[in-house]
C-alpha cells in the first residue's frame, strides 16, 4: 500500500450507492473485536436530499467499502439501527447507527433437543444451517460429545457461545456477515506487514513504548496476565485487510515481531483521519 494512494470509499444504503470519489461526503467509525460481540457502527453523512433522509429506516441494509483507488474492500455489512438528521449551519447532517446484520438472527429463540451421542460440531452445524448463515471458518479446538444428548433452549447467540467457548474451548466471532469459529490461539488470517513504508504510523511514544492493559486485566492475577499477555496500541493508514483475530507483522526502528489483533477500529473522513487503530499482543 503506497502512502500517496488516493483514498476511496462507497456507502450503500438500501439500493442507493454513494461514492466518496464523486464528492459524496461521509464519515465512518467501525470498531471490531476478537469475540462474539457484535459491531455497532456510526456514520455521519452530509447533505443527503430530503427524500433520501426520509427513506432511511430501521433494518435497511447498509454496506461500507473503503480503502484506496485501486484497493478497496468490505469494512462493514449490516442494517440500520437508527437515523436522525439535523441542520447545522447550512448543512444537513444525517447520523446513522448500524449493527452487524446477524444481530436479529443471533437473538432468535431456539428450543431443540439433540439425541445421546451427538457431538458439538453436528449441533453447531445444524443450528447454523437452520438459519442459512454464512460460515467463514469452522475449526473447533476440541469437539465435545454429549453421551446424554443436549438441550438447546434460549437465545441462539447464548447457545452458540456456550458450546463454542465454554464447552469446546474455541473462539466465535462475527466478521463481515460471517460466523468464524476456530482455535483462539490461531489467526483468522495472516499476511499483513506493517512498516512505515506500508502505512504504519510512528508516534513520538514509539521510541519508548508504553504497554497498555485492557480494562479486564486490571483485576486479573499475575499468572493470568502472564498467560494473556500485555497489549500495545498501534495506528496505520486505513487497511481493510486487518480485522480481529488476524496476525500482523510490525516492523519499525523500535521493534520487529508478529502480533495478534485483539481489537481495533477503522476510521475515515474525506479530508481528515483515514486510519486503522489496532490493539495487539505478541503472538
Amino acid at each position: 500500500m503506497g502512502l500517496l494512494f488516493i483514498r476511496s470509499a462507497t456507502l450503500q444504503i438500501g439500493n442507493n450507492v454513494y461514492s466518496m470519489n464523486d464528492g459524496f461526503y461521509f464519515e465512518f467509525e467501525v470498531p471490531f473485536y476478537d469475540s462474539e460481540e457484535l459491531t455497532t457502527v456510526s456514520f455521519k453523512i452530509h447533505n443527503l436530499n430530503q427524500e433520501t433522509r426520509r427513506s432511511i429506516k430501521k433494518s435497511l441494509p447498509i454496506i461500507l467499502n473503503a480503502g484506496y483507488e485501486d484497493d478497496m474492500g468490505v469494512i462493514f455489512i449490516g442494517v440500520v439501527n437508527s437515523a436522525s438528521s439535523q441542520l447545522q449551519d447550512t448543512e444537513w447532517i444525517t447520523e446513522i447507527s448500524a449493527a452487524a446484520i446477524l444481530n436479529e438472527w443471533l437473538n432468535t429463540e431456539v428450543n431443540k433437543t439433540y439425541m445421546p451421542g451427538t457431538d458439538a460440531e453436528n449441533i453447531l452445524r445444524d443450528l447454523l444451517n437452520i438459519f442459512g448463515v454464512e460460515v467463514g471458518r469452522f475449526e473447533l479446538k476440541k469437539n465435545r460429545e454429549y453421551p446424554r444428548g443436549r438441550v438447546c433452549s434460549g437465545k441462539l447467540k447464548d447457545i452458540l457461545s456456550q458450546i463454542v467457548t465454554e464447552e469446546c474451548g474455541s473462539r466465535m466471532l462475527v466478521r463481515n456477515n460471517q460466523i468464524i469459529i476456530n482455535d483462539p490461539g490461531a489467526a483468522i488470517y495472516n499476511g499483513v506487514l506493517l512498516t512505515p513504508q506500508t502505512g504504519l504510523l510512528i508516534s513520538e511514544g514509539d521510541n519508548s513504548e508504553v504497554l497498555v492493559a485492557t480494562p479486564d486485566e486490571i483485576q486479573t492475577s499475575k499468572e493470568e496476565k502472564d498467560e494473556k499477555g500485555e497489549t500495545k496500541k498501534k495506528r496505520c493508514l486505513l487497511n481493510h485487510r486487518i480485522g480481529a483475530g488476524d496476525f500482523v507483522q510490525i516492523q519499525s526502528k523500535a521493534e520487529n515481531g508478529i502480533y495478534k489483533v485483539i481489537s481495533g477500529c477503522h476510521k475515515g473522513t474525506p479530508d481528515g483521519e483515514w486510519i486503522t487503530e489496532i490493539e495487539v499482543k505478541p503472538a
